[in-house]
């Protein structure tokens, strides 16, 4: 068995994984679309599978109970990715949106994050932050690319 760093680890279940399940998730949401799914039915189901999802993971990974702190924020977290979801959908299906286009700029909301976690978590202490920089900066230039296709 192969030798892996918990960071590495962290890395490719946190990192890779989701970003291929999340990949899929934007073709099935095309999909949805395509079959004449309302941005409504969508949230509604994508919600539905987050559910079973979430009680699986509650049941068989070690948890603290559930408090109202964590779940409030857990809760603005899924209020959020679903405005984010719905509108996504809705312009699928309303204005005929490439999902190929969609894509690339709804996926900055990597800056965001990239942003909140340097300052507010100081996570600009533990980083490369001019590499961090970098690969943004790519990221800004793909995406004009991509939506200018």
């Amino acid at each position: 068995m192969l030798s892996m760093s918990s960071e590495l680890r962290g890395m490719l279940i946190g990192g890779a994984l989701p970003a291929l399940l999340y990949g899929v998730t934007g073709v099935l949401q095309k999909m949805s679309a395509n079959a004449k799914g309302g941005s409504g039915m969508y949230l509604i189901f994508l919600g539905v599978g987050t559910v079973i999802v979430g009680v699986v993971f509650h049941a068989i990974l070690p948890e603290p109970p559930i408090t109202f702190r964590p779940a409030s924020f857990a809760l603005s977290a899924g209020v959020t990715f679903g405005l984010g979801a719905g509108l996504i959908s809705y312009a699928l299906i309303r204005h005929e949106a490439r999902i190929s286009q969609l894509t690339p700029l709804y996926n900055m909301n990597v800056l965001v994050t990239v942003i909140v976690g340097l300052l507010v978590f100081a996570e600009y202490r533990d980083l490369g932050v001019v590499r961090l920089l970098a690969g943004t900066v790519l990221l800004i230039a793909g995406a004009l690319l991509v939506a200018g296709a």
